[in-house]
């Protein structure tokens, strides 16, 4: 009996040490199970490198975005008085102010770093980073772009043509922008050239009142000779002096430089002819354009388009200004009839047109010269080819 009892009592003391052992063995498996879920630091460091992670890229590619500095070389004809200095600067202050600094100019005024038939090379060379581009003296290099230059009926009725073949256009646009880079460079926007004039020593009310007069041209004569003008060839520097002595007796030119070069002291008599100038396009160059982050380049396309909207202003200004001191002078200022308006942009373009495909035919392109032109023509309500 005692034997059977120390027995069960074995029985039972090992039962019951099985069962603590047991307990012990599903405290520990519960411990190391419910340990990744419970610590709460694990999952908040998990948690805030993914959140830290996911801020810090847009940080990184918000410093990756932002222009490093850069400071660009801007080289111009123009000097720091007159229209195309004022409208260079105002450019460079605008998106100096826009970038924060990041980007800044040395402008070289005045010819310093070239003459205006240098300026394409050192900008396509990358010798300096932007020109306002005065594009007739390279009719050879940049072709397309060497559309008939003036335009009717205003100031912004030139802008919107230049700005209408060269970046809104599906046809035009590729090929004249294309063709820029080639020459390694890219067009921001194009600026106010003002309106043209006809001028005379004696009076006259229509362009047949001119007929028989001698006609100082340097160009564009075909167009004079249309018109049934004694043409005699003389260029700027030349004028005052050959209308002082009288061997001519009137011609064609922008208007505010007429009265930059003080012609208006031996004529007496303007008529605007109703067409206008644009050019002189914000040139950058393409290795430099690809330093520039999109948001820059962004930057300097709206300057570009806001510092036309300036041009614009400057020379209405400009205009204002000259005809009141020419009035003043004892000069009368009108303008031709819509007749005559009409008549000279149709024989202005036709010769401007066929220059242009006496090139093309020279340099292969008659295709894309042709769809230039028919554009032009198009946006500028002129039959071309003549019927």
């Amino acid at each position: 009996m005692r034997k059977t009892l120390m027995l069960g009592l074995a029985l039972v003391l090992a039962l019951a040490m099985g069962l603590g052992l047991a307990a012990c063995g599903e405290e520990e498996e519960t411990t190391t199970t419910g340990a990744p879920t419970t610590v709460a630091p694990e999952t908040t460091t998990t948690a805030a490198p993914e959140t830290t992670t996911t801020a810090a890229p847009e940080t990184t590619t918000t410093s990756v975005a932002a222009q490093e500095p850069i400071v660009l070389k801007y080289a111009t004809t123009f000097v720091e008085t007159e229209s195309g200095g004022k409208i260079i600067q105002h450019f460079c202050d605008a998106v100096e102010e826009a970038t924060a600094g990041a980007v800044t100019f040395d402008v070289y005024f005045g010819g310093t770093l070239g003459n205006n038939m240098e300026e394409l090379g050192l900008v396509s060379s990358g010798s300096v980073d932007m020109i306002s581009l005065g594009h007739p003296p390279f009719a050879d290099q940049l072709p397309l772009l060497n559309f008939p230059m003036w335009a009717p009926p205003d100031a912004q009725g030139a802008i919107d043509y230049f700005n209408h073949l060269v970046f809104e256009n599906p046809e035009t646009s590729v090929l004249i922008q294309e063709e820029a880079a080639r020459n390694n460079v890219i067009y921001l926007g194009f600026t106010a050239g003002g309106g043209n004039v006809f001028i005379a020593k004696e009076p006259f009310e229509t362009l047949a009142d001119l007929v028989g007069r001698k006609f100082g041209a340097g160009g564009s004569i075909p167009a004079f000779e249309a018109l049934g003008y004694t043409v005699v060839q003389t260029f700027p520097p030349d004028t005052y002096e050959n209308l002082s002595r009288g061997v001519i007796e009137a011609t064609q030119m922008g208007f505010v430089p007429t009265v930059n070069l003080k012609w208006y002291e031996i004529c007496k008599y303007y008529k605007f002819d109703g067409t206008y100038a644009a050019g002189n396009a914000f040139t950058v160059n393409l290795d430099t354009w690809a330093k520039l982050t999109p948001e820059t380049q962004q930057i300097m396309k709206d300057v570009a388009k806001e510092t036309e909207a300036f041009s614009l202003q400057l020379d209405a200004t400009d205009t204002e200004a000259a005809i009141k001191m020419l009035t003043e002078a004892g000069v009368e200022v009108g303008r031709l009839t819509d007749e005559d308006i009409a008549k000279w942009w149709d024989l202005l373009f036709t010769v401007s047109a066929d220059d242009c495909m006496t090139r093309a035919e020279k340099l292969g392109i008659v295709d894309d010269m042709t769809a230039v032109l028919k554009a032009a023509a198009a946006f500028t309500n002129v039959t071309w080819p003549a019927q």
